[in-house]
């Protein structure tokens, strides 16, 4: 008789007991990582810069209580990659939240911007938002933790390059990626863009022309295939730079699979297509670190937003580092 009956294999406990950290890891400071860490998980409970619908201050809460069910360390198949899952071997370490000021955007920002360099020193930093302000700092603690340019991949219905606006100053969720590239550290040269379907401004073509950008709007997925626009993404923000900053949106998903977000457009990816991007971004050797925002469990009484969110993760984990 084979010794390899999947009913007498052992398993992890339910994944509803135990520690709430992201994948049942051990807890530790941001800023005193064991040498031999390989992730380390930030979050960022913070929604002060958000212009329609808060909520995604419960984003990382809710995303760590969903990653249970895919914290496994036992070898396990896993029958949609086709791929045995085994992350015994990879040092998955939380290092809590950033001390938020919720009246501040700012301050929170900098707070952001010092844990993730502290976790970039010494590990792949996995930051779980959050509003997708976020990335402008956290972007900014990889860069100085590297010392380098990054190029950046960005997963959204939306551009995010609003810059500053009367009724929300310079500093939302509307600003990041032109806070960015006001830096040293990145510009739109080496920044793509996938799932564009928002309401732009009217020369928002011209202007990621002009910049450089690379664009693939959710049409594009539609009509290529979102491997071809990920391909299309690689490619240009890894030109001139060697390593690559990973930010995905969840509203890149359609509302009808993912309502549990701030600012839904329809006509966006499924879990599926959210899924096999993810996938095929964890095997791309370049990217250093990534962000999962604008979750907002209360939003969708489900719970399928965070389920998905957590799942995406798990997905780019395992494909980077888990098999």
């Amino acid at each position: 008789m084979s010794d390899h009956n999947p009913k007498s294999q052992n398993r992890p406990g339910p994944s509803y007991v135990g520690s709430k950290t992201f994948m049942n890891a051990p807890e530790s400071d941001p800023h005193e990582l064991p040498e031999a860490t390989d992730v380390g998980i930030v979050g960022v409970p913070f929604d002060g810069g958000a212009s329609r619908q808060p909520g995604a201050r419960y984003g990382p809460e809710e995303l760590r209580r969903e990653s249970g069910w895919y914290a496994r360390n036992d070898g396990g198949f896993n029958a949609a990659t086709g791929r045995r899952v085994d992350f015994d071997g990879v040092a998955v370490r939380d290092c809590g939240d950033v001390p938020v000021v919720t009246t501040d955007v700012e301050a929170t920002g900098e707070g952001i911007r010092k844990t993730v360099r502290g976790v970039a020193e010494t590990a792949f930093p996995v930051v779980l938002g959050g509003d997708h302000y976020l990335t402008y700092p956290s972007f900014c603690g990889v860069a100085d933790a590297r010392g380098e340019r990054l190029g950046m991949i960005h997963l959204d219905a939306h551009s995010d390059v609003y810059g500053s606006w009367d009724i929300h100053g310079d500093h939302w969720h509307g600003s990041p990626m032109n806070l960015i590239d006001e830096t040293e550290y990145g510009g739109y040269g080496t920044h793509s863009m996938v799932g564009l379907r928002g309401l732009e401004a009217p020369d928002f073509p011209e202007f990621a022309a002009e910049e450089g950008l690379d664009v693939s709007y959710a049409q594009d997925v539609h009509t290529e295939g979102l491997g071809a626009c990920l391909e299309r993404a690689i490619e240009h923000a890894t030109d001139r730079v060697e390593s690559v900053y990973l930010t995905v949106d969840i509203d890149v998903v359609d509302p009808t699979v993912a309502p549990g977000t701030g600012t839904p457009e329809f006509g966006g990816i499924d879990a599926t297509q959210l899924l096999n991007g993810m996938e095929r971004l964890g095997r791309c050797d370049a990217i250093c670190a990534v962000d999962l925002v604008e979750v907002a469990p209360r939003l969708d009484p489900s719970r399928t937003t965070q389920r998905l969110g957590a799942a995406a993760l798990s997905r780019f984990l395992e494909a980077k580092f888990g098999s």
